[in-house]
């Protein structure tokens, strides 16, 4: 098993991607909007790339509501985590956490790279209206209740984007935002909601920041002093670790793919993103990530399986059954109503 989550080009799995995955067997994969043009082409592409997998492949995707929804062509929209929090109503929450649950089981999904525990702001940084709201007390709870019925209905969770990125001034899918504060700065604001909820988060990801009072070079997602020194030793988190998609330009710009998914496996994740081009880039990233001394790459794959081995499977719905459900989930979303904070420049993330 090779420790990263890789990208598909289509809707269907092209001759090139079949005999790449089929040779590097990548730990999991990550579906865009590109990928769900249908309801049934989208359980059959996650059932093939099980197929191929000789593991239990982690399928993951960013269904967060609002701005970042891969399912609207299919004819499934949620609430945005700002419109949800704004409700200050614990069981609607858990409603939409059920609907998107119940939704990727069924498109053959086992993992949500959500909920965002970033401070909300209106800062051109790729995050307004994605967050559960500008004060930690707030996002701990309402993004709580969302994980934590999201789980119960069988989806694995990823908290992002550690160790908080609520203050970048710039977004990270152009280039690497610089963010000022020590370790014990990030740990007293910004950090809370992670080091609240990480007993109950399976995984969380890395963001693209560059904390110049921590590490002046490497960008948090590939730095040992962030990943090792602060989320492993000193909080003492246990889980998945993930990186942010190594193709966004906050990394991109500095690193090709071969060398940030070596960068942020011996800084101590487990699991490089890689989201675009994969063809292109995928057999250059394999032989780079083989190099890598076997204790790091045992720990990842021991990390990793733990964490695949709780993914859960569903059998598809009926086409009545799927109808129905559209019609409900649609329902709800109509009810909640769309919050009215200040729109910051567009972003990458919600046309992905």
């Amino acid at each position: 098993m090779l420790p990263i989550l890789v990208g598909i080009e289509g809707s269907m799995l092209s001759s090139r991607e079949l005999e790449l995955f089929t040779r590097w067997q990548p730990a999991g994969y990550i579906l865009f909007s590109r990928n769900i043009i249908d309801h049934e082409l989208c359980r059959e592409l996650c059932d093939d790339l099980q197929s191929l997998s000789e593991h239990h492949a982690i399928i993951a995707i960013d269904q967060e509501g609002g701005r970042v929804v891969r399912t609207a062509d299919i004819g499934l929209n949620l609430p945005s985590a700002s419109a949800l929090a704004a409700t200050k109503d614990a069981h609607q929450i858990s409603i939409a956490a059920h609907y998107t649950a119940r939704m990727l089981l069924d498109l053959g999904v086992n993992c949500n790279l959500a909920p965002v525990l970033d401070a909300g702001s209106s800062r051109s940084n790729a995050l307004p209206d994605r967050c559960w709201g500008s004060e930690s007390q707030a996002i701990t709870s309402y993004a709580g209740i969302w994980n934590r019925e999201l789980q119960r209905n069988g989806v694995r969770s990823c908290g992002k984007h550690f160790p908080g990125m609520g203050g970048a001034c710039s977004d990270p899918h152009f280039e690497l935002p610089i963010l000022k504060g020590s370790r014990e700065d990030f740990l007293s604001e910004a950090a809370i909601p992670f080091t609240a909820l990480m007993p109950e988060l399976p995984s969380i990801m890395m963001a693209h920041i560059l904390l110049p009072d921590i590490d002046t070079e490497l960008p948090s997602s590939l730095s040992p002093s962030i990943v090792q020194q602060l989320l492993r030793n000193q909080l003492g988190y246990e889980g998945l670790v993930m990186t942010d998609d190594l193709c966004m330009g906050a990394i991109s710009t500095l690193y090709s793919p071969a060398q940030s998914a070596a960068m942020a496996l011996l800084a101590g994740c487990d699991l490089p993103l890689l989201c675009h081009e994969v063809v292109q880039h995928l057999d250059a990233v394999a032989k780079s990530i083989e190099s890598l001394p076997e204790h790091v790459l045992d720990s990842a794959c021991e990390r990793i399986e733990r964490y695949s081995m709780l993914c859960e499977t569903a059998p598809p719905m009926p086409f009545i059954a799927w109808r129905d459900f559209q019609r409900s989930c649609a329902a709800f979303h109509t009810s909640i109503s769309p919050t009215q904070s200040v729109r910051a420049a567009a972003s990458p993330v919600e046309s992905y």
